[in-house]
């Protein structure tokens, strides 16, 4: 009996026959741990560095004092939160006043000439009002200072003159009594005028490892210059810039020196039953805490839509609270937990963090604030218990972070995890830079940069190289093998022996070319041979080629999740 002829357009039709699983080209990436499957609401540290003032009105002379422990004369040393919430400086009191022999900057309200005029700033405790310091220079260091490290100017990066925010006061966190003795830790912040000028490197890395006392080491913090090496991320979150002071000040006081502060666009609160809500979160590098507004927790579901105020709820809630300050007053919040929160990336990944504890409080114009919790290990701090706390450490699984806002069109967050280790997003990262991974058509799972016809998902998937163009020959080919008397239609494609764990391979058939079937026990297995590092897989339909019938085979490509 003779074999049924296979038409030439059968075969044309399943050459190069390659498609992405529709609404499956996203991939999530849960970035809780495994292992703890929570996420503590207090991160354990925050990015600082050490900084200088100058002042212009003495030729940039660094500002310098009267050290009364050692007798000489040298330069004032600060530490500051390097705080990407903060849009622009804040310094604290202790440095006007000399209180509880805090180094001083040589700034005095009697001093005419000293302080411009006052500002108020907002904060997440409310209104404070404060001081504006006429200009001075601001020069910060990468890196620790030793104790007993002699303190050069040229270890230290001028960033300009700005003026100040200053408060009037102590705040109430800045002097903790101990057994009766001052823990003295002024509230310093350096803000978006100079962290828009570099690159804020974050390594989080350090704190995996545990001291001696069972704390984690410190994270590490630096500002890249331009064309300074960063550690290897493999998720771009894209970012927004928002001004909130503008540059018409309130009548009677005066601006300080800000810049436009980053906000996470489409960050999504997932709550009970089902509940969502998306919104702009403040990333907010000087928060060890996230929080939800007041009106996008009861959107999700986390707070019982009948309440109309935080005040409301408050009245009724009987569950945990945290007390927060900061800038403006303190003030008492609930702590709830959230299933999830979640964001998109430029590479078409999806993050996820799961059963997060955040806190819910209102401040003026925000959805929700992007705290530290989310991306260094965390705790939840209990106030009768503080050392207690520390034995419940949320890890992280995020190495590194890169705050990139120096194109203000274009600012984003890079995240380097190992919750992306072994998948197509750490294969991105390794064959494109960070600014190819923030280009649509070049970084991103469905972008085809070589133009060869198969998109960069296709190219991880097949083990091709996403940056030379690929013949039509590494595309899935057709043939018609004979088996016995009878022919069948047959599709081969080649893919790494390894094996990619992340991607789903389905060889689907169909009549028409519109409908197609996977999984129904019409396709089977035909031939496997590996030589080298490649696989090739053959499959073939189950049912023999019938004469005028219609048939065709095609590889589909997705991603688990």
């Amino acid at each position: 009996m003779r074999a049924p002829r296979i038409p030439a357009s059968a075969l044309l039709a399943i050459t190069g026959a390659l498609v992405l699983a529709p609404g499956l080209l996203a991939a999530e990436i849960v970035l809780t741990d495994p292992d703890y499957d929570a996420i503590n609401a207090n991160g354990l540290d925050q990015p600082r560095l050490y900084f200088l003032l100058s002042d212009p009105a003495q030729g940039d002379a660094v500002i310098t004092w009267e050290n009364p422990a050692s007798g000489a004369t040298e330069p004032v040393l600060l530490t500051a939160f390097i705080d990407t919430g903060a849009s622009g400086f804040a310094l604290s009191h202790l440095h006007i006043s000399g209180d509880y022999e805090q180094p001083v900057i040589g700034l005095s309200p009697d001093q005419p000439g000293d302080f411009l005029g006052p500002f108020t700033e907002i904060g997440i405790g409310g209104p404070e009002v404060g001081d504006v310091s006429r200009p001075l220079g601001v020069w910060v260091r990468n890196g620790a200072v030793g104790a007993s490290e002699e303190i050069l100017v040229s270890d230290f990066i001028n960033f300009g003159d700005f003026s100040l925010w200053t408060r009037r006061e102590t705040g109430a966190a800045e002097v903790v009594d101990f057994l009766g003795f001052p823990i003295v830790s002024p509230l310093n912040l350096v803000g978006m005028p100079v962290i828009r000028q570099r690159r804020l490197l974050l390594d989080v890395t350090p704190m995996s490892t545990l001291t001696a006392l069972g704390l984690p080491d410190p994270l590490e913090t630096a500002l890249l210059a331009s064309g300074a090496p960063e550690p290897l991320t493999q998720a771009t979150i894209p970012l927004v810039l928002r001004d909130f002071i503008g540059n018409a000040p309130p009548a009677g006081e005066v601006l300080p020196s800000h810049y436009a502060n980053p906000l996470v666009p489409g960050l999504t609160l997932h709550g009970t039953g089902g509940a969502s809500a998306s919104g702009e979160w403040l990333l907010d590098t000087g928060a060890g805490a996230s929080f939800a507004s007041f009106a996008t927790a009861r959107a999700a579901g986390l707070v019982p839509a009948h309440y109309a105020t935080l005040a409301e709820f408050m009245a009724d809630y009987t569950g945990p609270t945290v007390e927060i300050g900061g800038i403006g007053a303190s003030q008492t919040v609930p702590r709830l937990t959230a299933p999830r929160i979640t964001v998109a990336t430029r590479e078409g990944a999806t993050l996820a963090w799961k059963n997060v504890e955040l806190l819910i409080a209102d401040v003026a114009g925000l959805d929700g604030i992007f705290g530290m919790n989310l991306l260094v290990p965390s705790i939840t701090l209990d106030p009768a218990d503080p050392l207690g706390s520390l034995a419940e450490i949320s890890p992280s699984t995020i190495r590194t972070v890169v705050i990139d806002t120096t194109d203000a069109a274009d600012p984003v967050m890079r995240l380097g995890t190992s919750a992306a280790d072994g998948t197509v997003f750490a294969w991105l990262g390794e064959n494109f830079s960070a600014a190819e991974r923030s280009l649509p058509n070049v970084g991103a799972l469905a972008a085809d940069p070589d133009t060869d016809g198969f998109s960069n998902l296709l190219e991880y998937a097949l083990g091709l190289d996403p940056r030379v163009a690929d013949s039509a020959s590494a595309a899935p080919q057709a043939s018609a093998p004979l088996i016995g008397d009878a022919r069948y239609l047959a599709l081969s494609f080649s893919r790494p022996a390894v094996g990619r764990p992340d991607v789903n391979y389905a060889v689907e058939i169909s009549n028409d070319l519109a409908t197609w079937r996977r999984d129904t026990g019409e396709v089977v297995a035909h031939s496997a041979q590996t030589i080298g590092e490649r696989e090739t897989l053959t499959l073939r339909t189950a049912a023999p080629l019938a004469p005028g019938g219609r048939v065709f085979l095609r590889l589909h490509v997705s991603l688990t999740n």
